[in-house]
């Protein structure tokens, strides 16, 4: 008998193509699909105040919240008042990032915070000793740095003391990439420390980050215009060699240093702050003439102004995960898609497929502004979400996975 080989091919393509899509199967079972959380949202106040830090002010125990010209005492959050803060603008408030250290030594944690359009740092000084917590609390002046168009302030451990450098970014990119180390001290000492020099066009511009770029283990700094290269020696004492490998429109603040392909080399994950677009750059093998080299992935467009984000394991996996949002009225909603909701949303990351999922925390009501915290607020064993914006200040609590 003869053999129909027109009508047994067909058949063992379709097998094989069969068996190819069930061992797909098989395989994606084997793979744990990442556990999807619930949020709750809590507004503490509306304002324009768009920073905010978490630490124990009044030495309870309890972490508590501050933002802008007020402190949340934990842990049921009550309102005590902490500064007052100058507008500006259509919808803004001079606070562009704070930070809390024991700047006096006194053992109070105190707010360090830098200001859009005037030329100086302040601290406000904890009253925890007097136990005056019905008042506003002593402003100082630490430094007047003689530069404004300051676009945010990030604290980073720069020279492995184990306490935080002030860095001042600035959205003007002839302004000097300056950090400031503070003293502390009842009388407190702040030092100027020049990581890029003035006046090239593009020695500051918006928004940082911080990571080892080149795989040498020096921390160094990442800005729109490219990254700084921390020297070996002598960091603190004079200015590091700048290398332009990139420019990016608006890029948030902080970026990401994370080896997302798990290639030895740090990847970098940006968002433009003033339009659409979350983006990871994938380090690539150096160019011949020893600059980076790099691979641009879209990981989301849907919504715009990721100006801010952090990176922390939210879901308890044991992997971290991308945290970021929607600035509210960045710009004063003039940007694209300025006047879209508000939204809070989470990534998980495949190191396999080179993908970030997409899950939303919320929409409607809380976005953020320049600083997103991430801690357990209540001891549940639950990293929470706390967010300041113009849509006001709001902690998302983590109720895990229902």
């Amino acid at each position: 008998m003869k053999t129909n080989l027109s009508r047994i091919i067909p058949i063992l393509v379709a097998a094989l193509a069969l068996g190819g899509v069930l061992a797909h199967a098989q395989k994606g079972k084997q793979k744990k699909a990442p556990p999807r959380l619930r949020f709750k949202v809590q507004q503490l106040h509306v304002d324009n105040n768009e920073g905010c830090a978490i630490g124990d002010i009044n030495r309870d125990g309890h972490l508590d919240i501050t933002a802008g010209e007020f402190w949340y005492a934990g842990p049921d959050l009550a309102q005590h008042p902490l500064r007052k803060l100058l507008p500006f603008g259509a919808d803004y408030l001079e606070n562009n990032g704070e930070h809390l250290l024991d700047v006096n030594s006194d053992g109070w944690l105190d707010v360090v915070s830098g200001s859009f359009m005037q030329p100086k740092l302040s601290w406000y000084e904890n009253p925890g000793a007097s136990g005056e917590w019905g008042q506003r609390w002593k402003a100082h002046e630490l430094v007047n740095t003689e530069h404004v168009q300051n676009e945010n302030t990030r604290m980073r451990d720069l020279d492995g003391d184990g306490v935080g450098e002030i860095i001042i970014d600035s959205w003007n990119e002839n302004n000097p990439l300056i950090a400031w180390k503070i003293g502390a001290g009842a009388a407190p000492t702040v030092e100027k420390i020049l990581i890029g020099e003035a006046g090239s066009g593009i020695s500051n511009g918006h928004g940082m980050g911080f990571g080892d770029v080149n795989g040498d283990g020096l921390e160094d700094v990442i800005f729109k215009n490219g990254w700084y290269q921390r020297p070996a020696k002598g960091a603190m004492e004079k200015p590091w060699r700048h290398h332009a490998d990139w420019a990016w429109d608006h890029a948030g603040s902080p970026m990401l240093a994370v080896d997302l392909d798990e290639d030895g080399r740090n990847d970098v994950i940006w968002g433009d702050g003033h339009n659409y677009g979350l983006y990871w750059m994938q380090q690539r093998e150096p160019a011949a003439d020893g600059s980076t080299n790099w691979r641009m992935y879209t990981i989301d467009k849907k919504f715009s102004q990721a100006h801010t984000m952090a990176w922390a394991d939210i879901d308890g996996d044991g992997e971290n995960e991308l945290i970021t949002g929607k600035r509210v009225r960045a710009h004063s909603g003039k940007d694209p898609g300025g006047l879209e909701d508000p939204v809070v949303i989470y990534y998980d990351w495949d190191a396999e497929t080179l993908k970030f999922a997409k899950h939303e925390v919320h929409r409607g009501q809380a976005g953020i502004g320049l600083q997103i915290r991430i801690a357990d607020m209540n001891g549940d064993g639950k990293p929470d979400i706390v967010v300041p914006g113009k849509s006001g200040t709001h902690v998302l609590w983590n109720e895990g996975v229902k």
